[in-house]
């Protein structure tokens, strides 16, 4: 067994007791805090309903695109690798997040569109396991987990960004919570679903990499 491993086992078993402590007695009262002392971000319930840039469509494109590349024999560089491997991560993370949350069916911190469930206008709080529809998918974050898919892979394979990497990540998360977009256990879930997912897909890519032939330092 790798140290990589090990230190991944730790951390999950952190994270799952963690998760347990902070839906028990940390998500209600900083979510109520929060509304305490800012209310309700306008600005932030306008971000969540919005439906903006789709991710997924712009990371299948860029997966296209690279695709198409490849074929052409394009070779990649580092970076261009990395961004490759960004976009793979941020595509199995996008999947992966959508299965959990129709599988917990977490009710939201505050309602960021009419109709939503949450605990500060409905005082709905909880876990329906298997409910489909948006009152119900708030747990992982998915903010928090296609940022992390991102950030992670570039923290493992291009080390100079590492502390950009790092501030942004937290700085998204702390605003995700801060702005009641997401219970706080939500956030801390949805980071290590996306930095694992990272960390798979470099590992992944690492295994296969001596064997590929279009790819320039």
């Amino acid at each position: 067994m790798t140290r990589t491993i090990k230190v991944w086992i730790g951390t999950a078993l952190l994270i799952f007791l963690f998760t347990l402590a902070s839906v028990a007695w940390f998500d209600r009262p900083v979510a109520l805090r929060v509304h305490e002392l800012f209310g309700t971000f306008h600005a932030g319930r306008e971000l969540a309903a919005s439906p903006g840039v789709s991710i997924p469509l712009i990371a299948a494109a860029i997966f296209f695109v690279f695709g198409l590349a490849q074929l052409l024999g394009r070779q990649f560089s580092r970076l261009e690798v990395a961004v490759l491997i960004c976009d793979i991560s941020l595509l199995a993370t996008d999947v992966t997040k959508d299965q959990l949350k129709s599988i917990f069916g977490r009710t939201w911190p505050d309602s960021w569109a009419p109709g939503i469930l949450s605990l500060i206008h409905d005082n709905e709080y909880g876990f329906h396991f298997f409910h489909s529809g948006r009152s119900f998918t708030s747990f992982p974050s998915g903010h928090a987990a296609a940022l992390a898919a991102v950030t992670s892979v570039l923290w493992i394979m291009l080390p100079r960004l590492r502390t950009a990497a790092t501030t942004c990540t937290a700085a998204a998360d702390l605003a995700l919570v801060a702005l009641n977009l997401h219970f706080l256990s939500d956030v801390v879930v949805g980071t290590f679903l996306g930095a694992s997912i990272g960390l798979f897909t470099v590992s992944l890519w690492s295994a296969v990499a001596p064997s590929a032939s279009h790819v320039r330092s």
